[in-house]
Formats: C-alpha cells, structure tokens, sequence
C-alpha cells in the first residue's frame, strides 16, 4: 500500500486590493510544467474543434470582488488526509475482489509519488485568496491573485473549445455553473467549477484534478464572498489570524 505524505501548507498573507493585471503565476507554473515535460513529445496531435450549441437562457453574474471565507474553504491538509483515506478504502475493496469499486477508478496508478505531486499542484492551484472577475453577455476574465488569469470568451455559444501545443481547453456553461476544463500532456485534467449561491452572496469554485498516473481524481472546495477593495490610499492586510489590519498609505503599522 502507497505511503502519503502529510502536505505542509503555511497561511497565505495578502494584500486586500483591486489585483494587478500580471498576477505571478510561477509556483502553479512550475509544477505544471513537470508534469507536461515527460507527455509533449508523445502526444498525439489535437483533434479539430467541436462546434457547440447556441447558449439559451440568462447568466448568472459572477462579476465583482471575491475574497475567500476560509471557515467554509476545505482546509487543504484536511482534505488530503481524508483523499488519502479514500484511496487506502478502495485499495482495500479491490483486494477484497469487490468489482463495484472498479466503476470508481478513473486512473490506472497508485503511485505514492504521483500521488503527492498532484497533491501539491492542487495545493497551489487552489490556494488563492481573492478573486476579481469582470463579466459582460460575451465573456468572463477571473483575475486570480498569485496564479494566471482564467478567460472565456464564449459569445452566445453555450460553450467554446480550444487546442494548442499542450492539450485542449473547454469553457462554458453548465445550466448556471460556469466551467473550466484543461486536458493536457500525459492525461493531466484539470476543471474548475464556478457557482453563486441563490442570492448570489457566495461563490463556490469547486477543483478536480487527474490523471492517468493516479487512479482517484483529487477534488478541492472553496467559497468566496463579495468585498469592496479599500480606498487606493490605505493598505490591507489579511493576516495569519484571518483578521484584515488596515493602515493608511504611508503611516507608521
């Protein structure tokens, strides 16, 4: 049985303030990166892109600032522990000759390595703290602190699909969900999910992410709420304790 190891993560100290318009992207970046260095010179060459249905209905608007609600977020080590868990309970059920757990496995790996490497890039894909998303009838940007901006340019199309040197992309809309899908080199998958609560208050965006090296898909939750970034001549912080200290532009802290 594959040994996990514990995944250490440190609080996130940020600065609450409208997101500058390169946001660093290079931990995410870097882990994806070896994750497609052993798949690009294999993969096959991209298929033609599907044409999609006329979208129907009203969307949602997802516009707006969204700093995360770290008591409703799924606490990373926790979840990890509890996937880990997951994955020893099939492992159990397979050796037991239980074939209804088979329908389950979406992967072909038990490797404690790619284990705990596609636990570490879900860590960093999801760690971020504040979203800010701009929103009309033709498409949606969602600039992430700390990782690269998410776009859909999805026009009265219920969803777009695209191909490039590392795989495919797919936005769109699922009913009042919006989705992100990225299929890329050696079987890495990796959706994110985004949807309002009913008075539009809370944003869930809900990652999943596999691949062909570890048979359990790995599926992380967090929930944003609505802020109003602080007037440009103040500073703020959100602190370790999760409590924002602000101070104003030049004063002693």
């Amino acid at each position: 049985m594959p040994a996990f190891r514990r995944i250490e993560s440190t609080p996130v100290q940020t600065s609450r303030k409208p997101m500058p318009k390169l946001p660093s992207a290079l931990p995410a970046l870097a882990l994806l990166a070896g994750f497609l260095l052993a798949a690009c010179a294999s993969s096959p060459p991209p298929k033609p892109a599907a044409v999609a249905p006329a979208r129907t209905g009203d969307l949602r608007d997802f516009s707006g600032h969204w700093e995360k609600n770290y008591q409703l977020s799924d606490d990373f080590n926790t979840r990890f522990s509890l996937y880990a868990a997951d994955i020893r309970r099939l492992i159990a059920r397979l050796n037991q000759g239980d074939i209804e757990a088979l329908p389950t496995l979406r992967g072909r790996g038990w490797s404690a390595d790619a284990i705990n490497g596609l636990a570490r890039f879900a860590e960093e894909l999801t760690r971020m703290p504040l979203l800010d998303i701009a929103q009309n009838d033709m498409l949606i940007e969602i600039e992430r602190e700390n990782d690269f901006t998410l776009r859909c340019a999805y026009d009265n199309l219920q969803f777009v699909r695209s191909n490039n040197a590392f795989g495919a992309d797919l936005c769109g809309w699922t009913g009042e969900r919006l989705q992100f899908q990225m299929l890329l080199g050696g079987g890495l998958n990796i959706a994110h999910q985004f949807s309002l609560s009913a008075d539009g208050s809370m944003l869930n965006v809900t990652t999943t992410l596999s691949t062909d090296d570890v048979a359990v898909p790995l599926v992380v939750s967090n929930f944003y709420q609505r802020y109003e970034p602080p007037a440009e001549d103040y500073n703020c912080l959100l602190t370790l304790t999760r409590n924002t200290v602000c101070n104003q532009r030049g004063a002693p802290r």
